[in-house]
């Protein structure tokens, strides 16, 4: 009898008693997964790199970003970026001068003469003006520089500008915020919500940096390969636009942010090569924005075994 009853209590055992199997990291970089922002240490992700609404939520606070809608929710992009800056260069605090700009906030501040871009990553929930306490913002330029992922502003005062944007730098001289003329979405990007993917995973995309609406977008973007230095396609992607039913025309017009901001496609179930990847979008209809892209592709993602 003993014996057969030892096998179940170990199958018990193993099912209620051990560890939490652990998320793979999503991110090309990641903190430690606690930040401190405004005095107050939070914990936002577990050791096995599960992510904790309230905790994320909070950060969102400290960063004046609304937690709904979901679409303007502070970046999770952004806040790994902030804890590895914050962690590689052992900082104590981050004292938040600006975070999240609402488009009307931003256009107030231009209006106002402030260092303000027209396609601000403030208005994305993905950017800050910031003091790092215990390190110096010219050491925060050079490091972020570095690693060439991010866009990092130093106006020769305390704080500097960071956000998750293309990779480049700027000063208060070679910013050009003052730019009056109208961008024409000369700027718009698409980035996915994660770094990293498995086969068959959904991915939720964003276009950041638009300045007009409408804009046309075809109803299935296309998955390349970034592995040579020529894209290659690999495959259609169906575009789902969250909260609305399929489309079934060949031009999808969005007509406002937050449709631009709730895009879903979802990588193909066979197997594909691990390696580097990106969406690429073509645009079916630019209303006569003849600064902006005709094509664009995404940051570039890695699709994992």
């Amino acid at each position: 009898m003993l014996g057969k009853i030892f096998p179940i209590f170990l199958l018990v055992t193993i099912l209620f008693c051990s560890p939490a199997r652990a998320e793979p990291p999503r991110f090309f970089l990641m903190g430690d997964g606690t930040i401190t922002v405004a005095g107050q240490s939070v914990t936002y992700r577990t050791a096995n790199n599960t992510y904790l609404p309230e905790g994320l939520q909070k950060i969102g606070l400290l960063f004046r970003s609304p937690w709904t809608p979901a679409e303007e929710r502070l970046s999770l992009r952004f806040i790994e970026i902030l804890d590895y800056v914050q962690d590689q260069l052992q900082g104590k605090n981050y004292s938040v001068r600006s975070g999240y700009r609402s488009p009307n906030l931003n256009q107030k501040l231009r209006n106002q003469g402030k260092l303000a871009a027209q396609s601000s990553m403030h208005i994305e929930g993905a950017a800050g003006d910031l003091i790092l306490i215990g390190v110096s913002a010219s050491e925060v330029f050079d490091f972020v520089k570095g690693l060439d992922c991010c866009g990092i502003g130093w106006y020769h005062s305390k704080h500097f500008h960071l956000d998750t944007g293309p990779s480049r730098y700027w000063s208060e001289t070679t910013s050009k915020t003052e730019d009056k003329s109208p961008q024409q979405n000369e700027k718009v990007i698409l980035q996915a919500d994660f770094d990293r993917y498995r086969p068959g995973e959904e991915i939720a995309l964003k276009f950041m940096r638009v300045t007009q609406y409408p804009i046309g977008i075809p109803s299935r973007f296309t998955l390349v390969s970034l592995n040579n230095p020529t894209p290659a396609t690999i495959a259609d992607l169906p575009v789902h636009i969250s909260g609305q039913a399929k489309s079934n025309e060949a031009c999808v017009v969005l007509s406002k942010r937050g449709e631009a901001r709730s895009l879903q496609v979802k990588l193909p179930e066979k197997k594909i090569a691990p390696g580097k990847y990106g969406v690429q979008v073509q645009f079916c209809n630019r209303y006569q924005y003849e600064k902006m892209p005709e094509t664009i592709v995404s940051r570039p993602f890695e699709i994992t075994p």
